[in-house]
């Protein structure tokens, strides 16, 4: 059928991932796909209709708690391809009575790329890690899909598993020619998390450039220092594999943060076990160091420390810096402890921004960023009104006091202002739940709620304005077939069929006893009121845009 030829031309483009195929309100899986998925899931696996004369295994998720099943295959290891209808149903019938819905791969899930609430652990990072080796040099790129955040490594062969067992990404890429290297095959089955394997044509430094140009939308990679043949290799892999998970949605990734040998301290994955730093020897966080130190307040400041604890400086100067910023908070307790309380309300600005940019986002994504923003001008405005001119904050808290000021950032007040104007107080997940945008932003939009929501207000008001400017007694009505009209009694309506006001009412029908008629004005607040339903959420969805 024309509908399993889409799912073949989907499966050809994803071979090795399971195909989300949406269909109304499931996604439905085919063929081997429902068979493993069924399996791994727990649900029922049936059959429907014959493909070479073999009944064909289907097995299917609601689309409203496949979330849920998502998250469970990917821990299991599964790769996941979800499958959209691409336009309403009703559009495709217009193209013919044999249309099909168009449809396309909206994103490939993998465990390094995932960025909603549901299937990430707020308070730990969720990292992609690629390796590349170049004429002997390694290099490890690491990006953070949720929060945007990007690092490089530079490092000797030997070095690569103190850094992956840092990391602990969930995801590893790495070019098919360096798993036949047993000493690199062996790290990455120590540092745990599912081992991709990529063409080692996507690793060679020309092409890997050109990605990592793609990506950032720059002509030219000077901006991030000289990076190295491998470290371009390892953020190409990164850019490749982005690029096809994605759909062509572009990240919104900060610079590569380049580290080297010498800034952190190595810990190989044996030691770091032993020491039980961020989990237990048997897996767990409970009873680790960080699980014990741990008193953050917010799931940014969690997932900071845990990356802070993972990788110790070396930098004696850097590490001042911290101890200078600890200083003066232990110095400042009334003040840390307002902190503290201000803290508890603010939101993940880092994933909803990411969110936001893969299009995945929505309205209380916006209001996310728009608390947080207050939050943080909040957070300045206390430290810069402490009344302690003689103990002000150590560089590294008046550089973090600085970047929480919007008004220091060009554009960033603007755009607060206009969140803080813009939305409404209810927040839907979706953009397309409507209801977000707040009354009096846009005269239009208000007008268009009115003629939905008050449909029967506005009717009255013009039938009384009708009724002053003739003289006739009628009445404003609705039917299926003529929409709204006025009717007027047969005896009462030839007033309405001489002039002046045969200019104004328009004849559509005699009855016995009725005659009805319709005004341009009527006929026009019908076309509205059928429309103003759509047009809302088109002006809604419209501002939620330029807002994203």
């Amino acid at each position: 059928t024309p509908v399993m030829q889409q799912f073949f031309e989907m499966k050809a483009r994803q071979p090795d991932a399971l195909i989300f195929f949406r269909m109304g309100d499931f996604y439905e899986l085919f063929f081997d796909d429902a068979i493993r998925a069924a399996a791994a899931l727990g649900i029922s696996q049936t059959f429907r209709g014959t493909h070479n004369s073999q009944p064909i295994p289907m097995a299917g998720v609601p689309q409203h708690a496949a979330e849920a099943y998502l998250s469970k295959l990917i821990r299991l290891g599964f790769k996941v391809a979800v499958c959209e209808q691409m336009e309403d149903p009703a559009e495709a019938k217009k193209r013919g009575s044999k249309s099909i819905v168009r449809r396309d791969i909206v994103r490939v899930v993998t465990p390094g790329t995932l960025t909603e609430d549901g299937l990430l652990d707020a308070r730990g990072a969720n990292r992609l890690a690629a390796v590349a080796v170049r004429a002997g040099q390694a290099a490890v790129a690491s990006v953070e899909l949720s929060t945007g955040e990007v690092e490089v490594f530079s490092v000797s062969k030997d070095g690569v598993a103190a850094i992956l067992a840092a990391l602990a990404p969930s995801e590893t890429l790495v070019a098919d020619r360096l798993l036949s290297d047993d000493q690199l095959s062996q790290t990455l089955k120590i540092c745990g998390g599912l081992v991709q394997p990529m063409p080692s044509a996507l690793s060679e430094p020309q092409a890997s450039e050109a990605r990592v140009k793609r990506l950032y939308g720059v002509d030219t990679l000077d901006g991030f220092g000289g990076l190295s043949p491998a470290e371009i290799g390892a953020l190409g892999l990164i850019a490749a594999h982005l690029e096809m998970t994605q759909a062509g949605r572009l990240p919104a990734l900060r610079a590569p943060r380049r580290a080297a040998d010498a800034d952190v301290m190595a810990i190989d994955p044996a030691t770091r076990g032993s020491l039980e730093i961020d989990r237990t020897q048997t897996g767990d966080r409970n009873g680790s160091l960080l699980a014990a130190i741990d008193r953050t307040v917010t799931a940014g400041g969690a997932r900071l420390l845990a990356s802070r604890l993972a990788r110790p400086l070396l930098d004696p100067a850097a590490i001042d810096q911290r101890l200078d910023a600890v200083e003066w908070f232990v110095e400042h307790r009334a003040l840390r402890e307002r902190v503290r309380e201000v803290l508890k309300g603010s939101g993940d600005m880092a994933r909803a921004l990411s969110r936001l940019a893969l299009g995945r986002g929505g309205p209380r994504d916006l209001g996310c960023i728009r608390d947080t923003l207050k939050i943080g001008e909040t957070l300045a405005a206390m430290v810069a009104g402490s009344g302690d001119a003689l103990s002000s904050p150590p560089f590294e808290l008046e550089h973090a006091f600085r970047a929480l000021t919007p008004d220091l950032h060009e554009g960033l007040g603007g755009f607060l202002a206009a969140l803080e104007a813009g939305l409404g107080p209810d927040l839907p997940a979706l953009a397309r739940d409507g209801g977000f945008v707040a009354s009096g932003v846009r005269e239009e939009l208000d007008e268009a709620r009115t003629l939905r929501d008050d449909s029967r207000k506005v009717i009255i008001a013009l039938e009384a304005q009708l009724i002053a400017e003739s003289g006739v007694p009628l009445k404003i009505r609705h039917n299926g077939v003529l929409g709204y009209f006025v009717e007027a009694t047969a005896g009462k309506a030839d007033p309405l069929f001489q002039p002046p006001l045969n200019a104004t009412f328009i004849h559509r029908q005699t009855l016995a006893n009725q005659v009805r008629f319709t005004t341009v004005e009527l006929a026009d607040l019908d076309a509205r009121i059928a429309q103003a339903g759509e047009r809302v959420l088109a002006m809604e969805i419209a501002a939620f845009e330029t807002w994203r």
